[in-house]
């Protein structure tokens, strides 16, 4: 309930905040807010993009079989023994064969039981002993 005081004048002071000013400093805000994301978004796209553009893809030990179309939605598994089974079928392939694993790099894998020969009979390489380093003049406390 305001309260009206007898000599015709409202009953609140004068130097309060006036609602103009306000409302131009939320304005502004607003519009700064809106200003940077002008700028920001597309700079944000074309970083992600010439970062994606520079990115090396990534290397890859099995090869998709390019005759077999991949469907566009997630397979169910039907039976999850049989799909495992599969899996570890895959990889025990890879793990007891010879291949390219980057050919460029002359990166090649081998069987695992041919490598472990080689290791019984060679040995493991030995690398030389890293130099001390000096103890500091003062001490430790």
């Amino acid at each position: 309930m305001v309260q009206h005081d007898t000599r015709g004048h409202d009953a609140y002071e004068k130097t309060d905040a006036e609602a103009g000013p306000t409302y131009r400093a939320g304005l502004t805000i607003l519009g700064a807010m809106f200003l940077t994301a002008l700028v920001l978004v597309p700079l944000y796209r074309l970083f992600g993009r010439s970062e994606t553009r520079e990115q090396k893809p990534a290397a890859s030990l099995v090869k998709p079989d390019p005759a077999a179309p991949t469907p566009s939605f997630p397979r169910l598994v039907i039976s999850e023994p049989a799909a495992l089974a599969a899996f570890r079928a895959q990889e025990d392939a890879l793990l007891d064969s010879y291949g390219w694993v980057e050919k460029d790099k002359g990166i090649a894998r081998m069987p695992i039981e041919e490598a472990m020969k080689i290791v019984a009979e060679r040995g493991l390489p030995r690398f030389p002993a890293p130099a001390p380093t000096p103890a500091p003049a003062g001490g430790a406390r």
